[in-house]
């Protein structure tokens, strides 16, 4: 299965990118996100990269669902790949920033693209993923379309109170 989404934020790249990559805080900013559990640091040390592992909860169709995820590509300030294995199925999810019209209006704007695949591993997901795979795609996508439009809503907000002086975030 493969889902691609995008939104379009108004806020410089780098203000979007560190908002989509700050996984530590994602709960405070995204409500489909229960709490995270940093697992460890990236293969070179720092806090945020290639091989930063973390554990995410959501509640998905009534239930608690706590997926362990790794980085496995980071592209600061345009792009991360997010990997994990569930119920036998890769998941894959490369999240984009590229800057769109630069010059316009606060500098343009910044568009946030979400490609997810998934590829079943084991004998078992491949017999049952045409079936759940079809009744997850619509559920997945409203969770990711609610997921940007978080995303959105925190990082212009915050980029509103800057341009105001409000200093204090929002």
């Amino acid at each position: 299965m493969r889902m691609f989404l995008s939104t379009l934020i108004d806020a410089p790249q780098e203000a979007v990118f560190a908002a989509v990559s700050d996984f530590p805080n994602a709960a405070s900013m995204i409500e489909g996100i229960n709490s995270v559990e940093m697992l460890s640091a990236a293969n070179d040390g720092t806090p945020i990269g290639v091989g930063t592992r973390f554990k995410e909860s959501r509640t998905m169709m009534g239930k608690e669902a706590v997926e362990e995820m790794e980085v496995t590509e980071y592209d600061p300030p345009r792009a991360y790949t997010l990997s994990a294995v569930s119920c036998g199925v890769k998941f894959d999810s490369r999240v984009t920033c590229l800057e769109e019209n630069p010059g316009e209006g606060r500098g343009g704007g910044c568009r946030v693209s979400y490609d997810i695949k998934t590829e079943p591993q084991t004998l078992m997901a491949k017999v049952v993923s045409p079936i759940m795979g079809a009744m997850m795609k619509g559920t997945m996508r409203k969770a990711m379309e609610k997921d940007l439009a978080d995303i959105k809503r925190h990082v212009e907000g915050a980029q509103n109170d800057l341009e105001n002086g409000n200093t204090a975030g929002g």
